[in-house]
């Protein structure tokens, strides 16, 4: 077995071999203009991609105090160090297919000779790192190729200096071309992969409980620049929330006056005007005063003030959830508002997933159900990482905001169409949302239309407390519906009022799945369906965070919908 110190020598190396390649194929490119007419997109998408590489390489392999003196990746398990290697040599794989593919055409450049040593495998391995790496290296390279046997370079002519005939006569084949540039999508794919898989290595294992290393991930410029730092910030905010003292609460005579004028939207949402501006109102009841006048008791103000807290930190855009900019209780109604903003470039009037689903002029195409579907398992593989619960993920917490731009169908225009933005959904319904390591028993809620959607665990009054694997089950249901393009509530002739067992509706869900979904989807989406409602990813022995059970949803589920969607 390879010591924890030899994976950590052997991926510094596989890393600076992917910067050389990176570098030569993008001179390549660069030099070789007869490759496309969008030859700048390619050169700029791989010049993009070892920069991402760099920045990565920085995070993970500088010793720090806050580790112990030693790096990043050697703080990691031994297992995510393999996997990172094993990505990085995959890599390494396909950015070499193309590497060769272009030097066949444009010339000689081996960015494998003689490799200068890393100063940093010098200090983790002693005076004779350097051929320790290359025996390391060569032990990896009968499984994944990564190096290939030593060959004296051949000068050749720059490319420049041929003639136009020698130019013609080296144009591509059709086939090259293609292949190319498949391999460099392949290439920018695997390496957004590695990147997302490394931002959950690095936030939600336990090494995303030290405070020192999160705030290294929010202030560290290759760290900004990877986008690693605005979900370090949304766990220290979870983390420092109690012990902030600003308040979220929306101050002022005027704040509550516009909140009572609201006009309502769908069941639970409103729109709020205020001093010119246009914002989303969700409300939730309060039940915890015996008078309806008196104001919210001190501990569920903290509570709402957190979540509010939580709410208003800047996200990524994949995180699908508007900006809150505070809450206030009504007196009087018994309930709280929580204030949203809305999206720009959009019409303010919002229509939910529950309603579209039972609007019979609304057709989606296969492709707009997959971005959809893509859209909102990125949402929860994303919560997940910061170590969110969601707890009422259903689809009449999903909103859409039309587009300013209306359908330029007279016959859509007619039948009141809304143009939509189908991978841009707002998920909101934060009732119980909070951090994970707070303990949720729950509420007791009979209702069966919310019911299910909730785990059969979590069904009527819930005995156990919320996982990500309830949030994970709730999804399936949403994609179930958008698979089958109809409310889960209807799946059931009875609408399972007379369900008494809450595992029969889980069982009438499944079954739908089974019998109509590969129709409709095909298998694959059919499979991830079925995955999140079963339960089913394999892990056995996970750990506390439930780190394998977000790596096998992120693969089973969000990598399969994301390859799926960006064919379609």
């Amino acid at each position: 077995m390879v010591d924890p110190l030899s994976v950590a020598g052997l991926s510094i190396a596989i890393f600076d071999q992917l910067l050389k390649l990176g570098e030569r194929t993008a001179q390549l490119i660069a030099d070789a203009k007869s490759f496309n007419e969008d030859t700048d997109i390619y050169h700029n998408k791989v010049v993009d991609e070892n920069n991402r590489t760099k920045q990565l390489r920085h995070i993970l392999f500088e010793p720090s105090p806050i580790y112990g003196g030693v790096t990043l990746f050697e703080s990691f398990d031994i297992d995510v160090q393999q996997q990172i290697k094993i990505f990085l040599s995959r890599l390494v794989h396909i950015l070499r297919e193309a590497f060769e593919l272009l030097e066949n055409r444009y010339g000689s450049c081996d960015p494998l000779r003689s490799p200068s040593p890393d100063p940093l495998s010098s200090k983790l391995h002693g005076p004779s790192s350097s051929s320790d790496i290359s025996l390391l290296i060569a032990s990896t390279s009968s499984q994944l190729t990564l190096v290939q046997s030593t060959r004296a370079p051949s000068p050749r002519t720059p490319w420049r200096a041929l003639s136009r005939q020698s130019l013609s006569f080296l144009r591509w084949s059709f086939q090259d071309k293609k292949r190319t540039e498949e391999i460099l999508r392949d290439f920018a794919d695997l390496n957004g992969r590695i990147h997302e898989n490394i931002k959950l290595w690095c936030l939600a294992s336990s090494i995303g409980l030290n405070m020192q290393h999160l705030k290294r991930l929010q202030n560290d410029e290759s760290s900004i620049q990877l986008g690693f730092n605005i979900d370090a910030t949304l766990q220290i905010t979870a983390s420092e929330a109690n012990s902030t003292e600003s308040s979220f609460q929306l101050s002022g005579p005027s704040w509550l006056e516009s909140l009572r004028k609201a006009s309502p939207v769908e069941e639970r949402f409103a729109l709020i005007q205020h001093q010119g501006k246009t914002y989303l109102q969700e409300h939730r009841r309060y039940d915890g005063a015996h008078d309806p006048f008196e104001e919210v008791d001190e501990r569920t103000k903290l509570r709402i003030d957190d979540l509010a807290r939580l709410l208003h930190q800047p996200k990524e855009r994949v995180f699908c959830i508007p900006r809150c900019i505070g809450w206030r209780y009504i007196p009087g109604r018994g309930s709280i508002a929580f204030v949203f903003e809305i999206p720009e470039n959009c019409e303010s009037q919002p229509v939910s997933l529950y309603r579209l689903l039972d609007m019979k002029n609304i057709k989606l195409t296969l492709g707009q159900r997959f971005h959809l579907a893509l859209a909102l398992a990125k949402c929860m593989t994303q919560l997940q990482m910061v170590k969110w619960v969601h707890e009422s993920f259903r689809s009449e917490n999903i909103l859409f905001f039309p587009t300013n731009t209306r359908n330029t169908s007279v016959d859509q225009e007619a039948s009141g169409i809304p143009s939509i933005n189908y991978t841009n959904p707002s998920v909101l319904g934060f009732e119980f949302t909070r951090p994970e390591l707070d303990f949720s028993a729950g509420f007791a809620d009979l209702c069966i239309e919310r019911d299910v959607y909730r785990h059969p665990e979590r069904q009527g009054r819930p005995g156990r407390m919320f996982t990500k694997a309830h949030d994970i089950y709730a999804l399936g249901v949403v994609l179930l519906e958008i698979g089958l393009w109809q409310r889960a509530i209807t799946l059931e002739k009875n609408h399972f009022k007379s369900a008494r067992d809450p595992f029969v509706i889980r069982a009438q869900l499944i079954k739908q799945a089974q019998r109509r979904l590969g129709d409709k989807m095909g298998e694959k989406y059919q499979q991830v369906v079925l995955a999140c409602l079963m339960g089913e990813f394999g892990v056995t022995n996970d750990t506390r965070e439930d780190l394998k059970l977000q790596q096998a949803f992120r693969t089973q589920v969000v990598d399969v919908l994301e390859r799926i969607a960006a064919y379609i």
